[in-house]
């Protein structure tokens, strides 16, 4: 895959090509906000909508799809350290940690953040806060802890 670019069209490319594929009914739903190329901590904030694809029977955002919500979205930091060889296949999940804190009803409009803790040459760590737009209120915390899978560059 092409990693070239400015910061924001590598996320932006990365986002149109996980929404064509996307399964999990979560691309479609987020746009992309912002993005912080700078400093020791490398992050992207998406806005997200909650529809009714998304719900529970209470009317909320279903815990698998907020845990979904934050695999996709904390993956994609790693967009802008990646280079061939070097996350640009953007590695699997080793663990998954969330926090659930409040409730997301469906119609709730909110801001994923998503940010880099620490990228290696096999794994990275990563952190994200689901939160209301309206106010701020963080909904759900998670940490992701992933494994690189990229072949050597001289093999790409």
């Amino acid at each position: 895959m092409d990693v070239t670019g400015t910061p924001e069209e590598r996320i932006q490319m990365f986002l149109d090509f996980t929404s064509k594929s996307d399964t999990s009914r979560i691309g479609p739903y987020v746009k992309l906000e912002s993005v912080r190329a700078d400093g020791p901590h490398p992050g992207v904030t998406f806005s997200f909508t909650v529809d009714e694809c998304h719900n529970n029977s209470s009317n909320n955002m279903h815990g698998g799809a907020i845990a979904t919500l934050f695999d996709w979205a904390t993956s994609m930091p790693l967009a802008l350290v990646c280079k061939p060889g070097f996350w640009s296949f953007m590695g699997v999940s080793r663990n998954l940690d969330v926090s659930y804190l409040r409730p997301a009803p469906v119609g709730t409009e909110c801001l994923v953040e998503a940010e880099i803790v620490s990228v290696g040459r096999n794994m990275a760590m990563l952190r994200g806060i689901l939160r209301r737009k309206s106010d701020g209120a963080i909904l759900a915390t998670c940490n992701h802890d992933k494994v690189q899978t990229d072949p050597p560059a001289s093999k790409i």
